[in-house]
């Protein structure tokens, strides 16, 4: 059951838009949080997400591209200007390209690890400096991937940024600790979401044989990665920070195991 953990703080939630991001919102809001939603969709199209859910009245959305840091700065000053406070941070924004490591890109590789890792840096610089700032304590979860610590083919730049928040997460929590800003981050499995979700729903097959590797059977739920993030959020998990919580079904275990 949901309760209120979260009543009244305010959370800029970043890659709003995709089926993850909104399922970020919909999770704080339903703990009585007030989110701030952005992503690189256009200003009508990005509230119209929003506009169109129960959790309308407690969501504003800003739109800006994170790995830009004017457009970080330009989005938390937004924020503070419309809420008056920032309590933390969820960094969702991700994209991936699929391709082998010989036919990758340079432009493939610098485009993920640019709204990967140094968006999701620059949003939590830019979030922590402002709870240092007014002497708030505050939370960040960044949003990772099981195969950020497990090498996948076709993904090489994805891993490695999802490996790099790992890392990012445990240096920013040591440093914030004596702020009382706590980072952390939740690293899903293979979620029913996204480019995933129209790829099984156009291969049944391919989510059959997903599901038979999964220990639990089943793929992962968005509203599953918001549960996480938003225990990590809350003051149940004060004493946790710098840890990689995998909410995976335990396929990293059947992985490991070849």
């Amino acid at each position: 059951m949901v309760g209120r953990e979260l009543e009244e703080r305010v959370f800029l939630v970043t890659g709003a838009g995709g089926d993850i991001g909104r399922a970020l919102v919909s999770g704080l809001c339903a703990r009585g949080a007030r989110v701030a939603a952005s992503d690189v969709l256009g200003q009508a199209d990005g509230q119209a997400l929003f506009d169109e859910a129960a959790e309308a009245p407690v969501v504003s959305y800003f739109q800006a591209d994170v790995r830009r840091p004017e457009d970080v700065d330009s989005l938390l000053a937004a924020v503070i200007e419309r809420y008056g406070r920032i309590d933390g941070l969820v960094a969702a924004a991700g994209v991936a390209h699929w391709a082998t490591a010989l036919e990758q890109t340079h432009e493939q590789w610098r485009h993920v690890l640019d709204v990967n890792l140094e968006g999701a840096y620059l949003a939590a610089q830019a979030v922590s400096r402002e709870l240092v700032r007014s002497g708030q304590r505050g939370a960040i979860a960044f949003v990772g991937s099981w195969i950020g610590s497990a090498a996948a083919r076709g993904l090489l730049p994805y891993c490695v940024s999802k490996a790099g928040l790992d890392m990012l997460a445990q240096c920013l929590a040591l440093e914030l600790a004596p702020h009382g800003i706590r980072v952390n981050v939740v690293a899903p499995g293979v979620v029913d979401a996204g480019v995933s979700a129209q790829i099984f729903r156009e291969v049944p097959a391919r989510r059959q044989a997903m599901e038979a590797v999964i220990p639990l059977g089943c793929l992962g739920r968005p509203e599953q990665v918001a549960d996480a993030v938003a225990y990590l959020l809350s003051d149940a998990a004060e004493y946790v920070t710098g840890t990689t919580l995998v909410v995976d079904g335990g396929i990293r275990l059947a992985h490991a195991g070849g």
